[in-house]
């Protein structure tokens, strides 16, 4: 009985190859995320906008603080500075210049979304929520059609 139900589970694993790709095996079907220079771009982009969220405080009922406005800027400062280095080698990775030019509104995108994290003066918390939100919606929208592009 347990050599029956380890035979149809390596059935079942062996059926979902083709659909994952791991059967291939062939490195020029990969998608687009998995060129180094643009996944190392992608996830830098990510930790740099978290790491920047990180220092503002959303008080409830209040407004949003943070404890060291100057740390915030130094923050959003290298991120932009870091994230321009990396597009540089991104963008030598890629092939055709619509893939290039998505990249770079990507980048533009991005940074606005960085410089967002600093909050206005006395801002409320459900306005800068809210500003973040579609922060975030406008930096998916822009990978996603670099994705599009891409492929």
């Amino acid at each position: 009985m347990p050599e029956n139900r380890r035979a149809a589970a390596i059935a079942v694993a062996l059926a979902f190859l083709p659909a994952t790709g791991i059967a291939d095996g062939r490195p020029d079907d990969l998608p687009v995320c998995c060129l180094p220079r643009v996944d190392s771009f992608r996830n830098f982009t990510r930790q740099a906008l978290d790491r920047c969220n990180r220092l503002v405080r959303l008080r409830p009922r209040e407004s949003v603080a943070t404890d060291d406005a100057g740390k915030l800027r130094n923050c959003i400062a290298a991120g932009t500075r870091d994230s321009r280095t990396r597009l540089d080698a991104a963008l030598r990775s890629l092939a055709g210049k619509p893939a290039r030019d998505a990249l770079k509104y990507y980048q533009g995108i991005f940074e606005t979304a960085l410089a967002g994290v600093e909050p206005t003066p006395d801002e409320p918390v459900a306005a800068y929520e809210q500003r973040q939100s579609s922060l975030r919606h406008s930096l998916a929208h822009a990978w996603t059609r670099f994705e599009l592009v891409e492929k």
